[in-house]
């Protein structure tokens, strides 16, 4: 699922090009059509992310709550790997009837609760967005109160654990982080320093300069949305000689 601002459906056509053709569904959300970016949640005339994001996931859940076990929510400026997310599930047993999500996960300084910080993108199993669906309808709660311009991340977290939805690791067998919170241009030359914040607030801890970072990650962030194009490249198309990768799907850019 990917919101995005129907002032600039620019960049959430890139990912429909790109890494979208991996997606088992692609469901865009926004204040108004776009002809490629179908099929589409509406949500009038609003560009607030948390906005398209509680109405997105309570819509892909009766649409697709049947169909789909796994449910991923990225942004329009993410590049996603869906193969390796398959992967890591796969791998850690993780099964769609346990109440949990996952992505790259920050501190509550408040409860020291992780939260999933949504800029890198994030999964809810089957049964945490029933859940967030369910509660969602009772208009009584106090716990699952939308508001318009609040903060995506904390505010589903506070959601969530209300429900019993937790937060699992999703990093590889050496600790390295599959989600990546910074944009590739930083990582691997300013690291933590681009972000100093980031180093505080990162619920696992690490010694290194800047996030370590997986060799099957899932989720990157592009500064400039048209290296979608790129990354695509490098992922998908390009050989390296004496290994094998399967045939994958047919690229052109538009």
């Amino acid at each position: 699922m990917i919101p995005y601002n129907y002032k600039n459906p620019n960049s959430a056509k890139y990912v429909k090009r790109t890494w979208g053709k991996h997606c088992n569904v692609l469901l865009f959300v926004s204040g108004d059509v776009d002809g490629e970016l179908e099929p589409y949640v509406p949500v009038a005339n609003s560009t607030d992310t948390w906005t398209l994001v509680h109405k997105g996931l309570i819509h892909a859940f009766q649409m697709f709550g049947d169909k789909a076990d796994w449910f991923l929510r990225a942004e329009d400026y993410n590049f996603v790997v869906l193969e390796n997310l398959r992967y890591m599930i796969d791998h850690k047993k993780y099964l769609p009837s346990q109440p949990i999500y996952f992505g790259y996960e920050l501190e509550n300084i408040y409860t020291h609760e992780p939260f999933i910080f949504f800029k890198s993108g994030y999964v809810l199993s089957h049964e945490a967005l029933k859940r967030y669906t369910d509660l969602s309808k009772d208009l009584q709660n106090e716990h699952c109160v939308h508001m318009e311009g609040f903060t995506e991340d904390v505010e589903l977290q506070r959601c969530l654990s209300y429900m019993n939805v937790t937060t699992v690791d999703c990093r590889d067998e050496l600790g390295h982080e599959t989600f990546s919170p910074i944009p590739m241009d930083y990582h691997f030359i300013e690291g933590y320093s681009f972000i100093p914040w980031l180093k505080n607030l990162s619920f696992k801890k690490v010694e290194e300069e800047t996030v370590p970072l997986s060799s099957r990650a899932i989720s990157f962030r592009v500064q400039y949305p048209p290296e979608m194009y790129d990354y695509y490249y490098f992922v998908y198309k390009m050989r390296i000689f004496g290994q094998f990768l399967p045939n994958s799907v047919e690229f052109q850019p538009q």
